[in-house]
């Protein structure tokens, strides 16, 4: 809500102290613990490096696709979904919020946003994996960390 300065509303004030102690205190941390018990995507992989690739299959699922590139083998797995997510979004304003001035106001806005992992993995001829890369946006590994941290936890 954006005041102009014409008044001031308690009731106003009481919300927006209110909702930021229950973001702080509800939220924040189980947004930490939520995500403190994935390992990165390179520790997850890094105890395949020299190992026959059907092990990693045992535990991420199978490739979306195989070619053979070079006399490599190069298997790539795709993760691809639209989601709805909170997205920080800067509001620009000019006034008062209270008696404080309001220049900006960061926002999280539910958006849609384009969930999205590609992990190649590369083996030699005899499958025994010698490197992999990956690129994701919104955090679009997450299943094979899931997978690798349960595996791992074994």
């Amino acid at each position: 809500m954006i005041h102009l300065g014409l008044c001031f509303s308690p009731f106003h004030y009481f919300e927006s102290h209110f909702m930021k102690q229950y973001f702080s205190l509800i939220l924040a941390p189980l947004a930490l613990f939520g995500c403190a018990t994935l390992i990165p995507l390179e520790d997850g992989l890094t105890p395949f490096k020299g190992q026959p690739v059907n092990q990693l299959f045992s535990v991420i699922g199978f490739p979306d696709d195989i070619e053979l590139v070079d006399n490599k083998i190069i298997h790539t797995f795709h993760i691809e979904r639209n989601h709805i997510g909170l997205v920080t979004e800067t509001e620009h304003a000019n006034g008062l919020e209270g008696q404080d001035p309001l220049i900006a106001k960061d926002m999280m806005q539910p958006s849609q946003v384009n969930v999205e992992c590609a992990l190649t993995v590369i083996t030699d001829k005899k499958k025994i994996i010698e490197q992999w890369h990956y690129k994701e946006a919104y955090e679009g590994c997450t299943p094979y960390r899931q997978k690798l941290a349960n595996f791992e936890s074994r």
